[in-house]
């Protein structure tokens, strides 16, 4: 049966999420994490989509996508999780042992002002809710990193600039509510 197409108009914002299959860890090393960067830099030239935030985690990523036309999205998702599977498995010498990632890559659409804020404040502040840093700040694989000041030409602006106390709202904690309602609205996709 085929896959229901996913609703990734252009000029709309999109939260997408993907997991190392059964939560296997994709990034183990400081050179994983940065050549995965690389490999991001290298997809959003091909797929020509703006990136305006994103986080790699030890297990899985989170992108906000703004695409300017159609396909972009997918043509993003498709080389980038394609070109690391393919690393992975040779890094890891599993060629032909299964899949890199638990399923295609959960989308959601950003349809507010505020739902935007808050889900780039999700993004952003994932390691702190993991418990891996004490600040969203030192998380260098993030676009908040980025946005402090460490370039890496992967970030684009957004639609709409973030508050100045941007650091101290990615550091505060979201409302049980808020971090539901987008968890929910990537499992329906």
């Amino acid at each position: 049966m085929p896959r229901r197409s996913r609703f990734l108009p252009p000029g709309s914002l999109h939260h997408v999420v993907n997991r190392g299959n059964d939560k296997r860890i994709l990034f183990e090393t400081p050179r994983d994490f940065e050549q995965f960067l690389l490999l991001i830099t290298w997809a959003k030239a091909r797929a020509m989509v703006r990136i305006v935030a994103y986080c790699i985690m030890r297990n899985h990523w989170h992108f906000v996508l703004w695409p300017a036309a159609v396909g972009q999205v997918e043509t993003f998702q498709h080389l980038l999780t394609t070109t690391h599977a393919i690393r992975r498995r040779r890094l890891t010498c599993t060629v032909g042992e299964g899949h890199i990632y638990q399923d295609r890559y959960h989308a959601s659409g950003i349809w507010s002002e505020a739902y935007y804020l808050n889900v780039l404040r999700y993004v952003e502040s994932n390691p702190l809710r993991a418990n891996l840093v004490k600040s969203s700040a030192q998380w260098r694989w993030s676009s908040l990193y980025e946005r402090l000041g460490h370039p890496r030409h992967i970030l684009d602006d957004g639609p709409m600039p973030l508050p100045e106390n941007w650091l101290e709202l990615v550091d505060s904690s979201l409302p049980e509510s808020v971090t539901d309602e987008i968890r929910n609205a990537l499992l329906k996709h």
